[in-house]
């Protein structure tokens, strides 16, 4: 129980110091507001009665069970996310592991402390994403004390059972399959994990929900084929919330979850000898021609940035899986069907407005990564640049620079996707291109503010409950990338409103394209000036600070 007591105790003393008060606050406002957001979709369901009725006779009187199963769905999504783009790195990557192997405690207490703390990481996770939805679905009921008491059990029994099992593949797999091949498999899951819990989240919080009676029709068909983990705690809740307990979904929840446990268990007897294997799968896997480094700190700086890229097969398979989510998102015509549909819009200008909403959109998935490269990963690097004899702007310059080449490739690939899916001309993908390359410099200015901000991002801070004041950095980062491009969402406004008085000709809008691109470019400036100037002045004071 040391090593259990150990994580408690560094939970507990999080006050006493700044970095840790700062952690908690972030942490507990970030998960906050995202329960918020969740509780308000939640009561909108209830806010349409005639959806309501739909949804009860498409599930044929089973309406509470298919709310309550798409309450839970966020916990296996949680689990799934954390599972694997975050907790494997801690069964072999974790600071304290050297310590534990060699502490006199059994072989399976390191593994089983990683799982303490991943399932303690995934319930704060799902706990904000699940549990406002749920208590909405059981306060409008009503449910009884026994659905409030069962609403836990059933949280635990989506959530733990995934992650243990997910955990305990993975450490077999490093045991018996360590090498370059299992690491690619492994870099392409964490990606494709981390990639879709984001793009989840995000369609989540932006996507319009069922506007009409046949869309939540559609929700309800899909909840009715539900995973069984979460049939059958959506079941164990719709029954305790009638007053009686379902002892068959409640046996099941828990077989389910020792099962795991228990594979997990035998799992963990294997890790000393996996860790082994996965030390020696430790050559990298691209190895390029070392030539001269420049003097310069900023070519220095952004030369490292791309290095470290090159070196992390992860990062390069991240940016190949973005590239099919973003055409992925293209041909399914995501949030931009009703535009490319309109028939008031001329062509070119249809198929430019649709690219800027799918490039904002790509963008919104990456640049919270891109941000952290500014100070949250450099933490072991951090004491080099406050004792280097350079000034802290030339240092955030370079890496801006390496950011602004990074945030290229969506312009690029949303470049491609809108000549291959919306069928756009060369007029519009080059102004598509301008408009993208003013609003990538409107980007760098909010990243340099909010990826400098002291109280969001300071180096020496732990991770160990990092998401939630994750969620509040990146929400504050997409509210002002939001306010950057407010002027181009009010020209936009401002046009539709023409449009329903006046018809556009082609040619007017091809005589328009260059004011547009050179407006989009100038604003862009203005926002990054402005932007790096105050990171700059942040970037002194995290160098400054003891």
């Amino acid at each position: 129980m040391g090593l259990l007591r150990a994580d408690l105790q560094a939970l507990a003393n999080l006050p006493a110091t700044a970095a840790g008060r700062r952690l908690v606050f972030g942490t507990l406002l970030g998960l906050g507001l995202l329960a918020l957001m969740w509780w308000s979709a939640a009561m909108a369901v209830h806010r349409e009665p005639q959806a309501l009725a739909l949804l009860h006779a498409s599930t044929h009187g089973r309406s509470l069970h298919g709310l309550l199963g798409t309450g839970l769905l966020p916990c296996p999504i949680a689990a799934t996310w954390l599972g694997l783009s975050l907790a494997q790195r801690q069964l072999f990557e974790a600071p304290e592991l050297l310590l534990w192997r060699t502490a006199p405690t059994a072989g399976l207490r390191a593994p089983l402390q990683v799982l303490l703390r991943a399932a303690f990481l995934t319930l704060l996770w799902a706990a904000a994403l699940a549990l406002p939805f749920l208590a909405a679905q059981l306060l409008a009921a009503p449910a009884g004390p026994l659905a409030w008491l069962l609403l836990p059990v059933a949280v635990v029994g989506c959530t733990v059972p995934l992650l243990a099992a997910l955990l305990a593949v993975h450490i077999v797999l490093v045991r018996f399959f360590a090498g370059r091949v299992l690491r690619l498999v492994l870099a392409v899951l964490a990606a494709l994990a981390s990639v879709g819990f984001s793009t989840w989240l995000l369609l989540g919080l932006f996507a319009p929900g069922p506007a009409t009676p046949v869309d939540v029709g559609a929700s309800a068909d899909r909840a009715q084929r539900l995973p069984w983990t979460i049939d059958t705690a959506a079941t164990l809740l719709a029954g305790a919330a009638e007053g009686r307990l379902d002892g068959a979904a409640l046996g099941t929840l828990l077989g389910w979850l020792g099962l795991a446990l228990l594979l997990f268990a035998g799992a963990a007897c294997l890790h000393p000898r996996a860790v082994e294997r996965h030390l020696e799968a430790q050559a990298p896997l691209l190895r390029a021609r070392r030539g001269p480094w420049p003097g310069g700190i900023t070519a220095v700086i952004w030369r490292k940035e791309f290095a470290q890229v090159l070196q992390q097969p992860g990062a390069l398979i991240g940016f190949l899986v973005f590239a099919v989510l973003v055409f992925a998102l293209a041909r399914e015509r995501v949030l931009v069907d009703g535009l490319l549909r309109d028939r008031r819009l001329p062509r070119d200008l249809a198929h430019l407005a649709a690219m800027s909403v799918q490039w904002f959109l790509a963008v919104l998935l990456v640049l919270y990564a891109h941000m952290g490269r500014l100070v949250l990963w450099d933490g072991a690097q951090w004491s080099l640049y406050r004792s280097a004899p350079a000034a802290p702007l030339s240092i955030l310059r370079g890496k801006l620079v390496a950011v602004a080449a990074f945030l290229l490739w969506p312009l690029l690939l949303v470049a491609l996707a809108g000549a291959q899916a919306f069928g756009a001309g060369a007029a519009a993908v080059l102004a598509f291109a301008g408009v993208a390359a003013g609003g990538t410099l409107a980007a760098l200015g909010v990243l340099a503010v909010v990826g400098t901000s002291p109280r969001l991002m300071r180096p020496d801070d732990g991770a160990m409950a990092q998401g939630g004041r994750s969620f509040l950095a990146a929400l504050l980062l997409v509210v002002l990338f939001q306010l950057a491009l407010a002027p181009a969402m009010f020209a936009w406004l401002r046009l539709l409103q023409h449009l329903r008085r006046h018809r556009l000709a082609a040619d007017e809008v091809l005589a328009l394209l260059p004011w547009v691109v050179g407006a989009a470019l100038a604003w862009g400036v203005v926002v990054a000036a402005l932007g790096i100037a105050l990171g700059a002045r942040n970037f002194r004071r995290l160098s400054a600070a003891t």
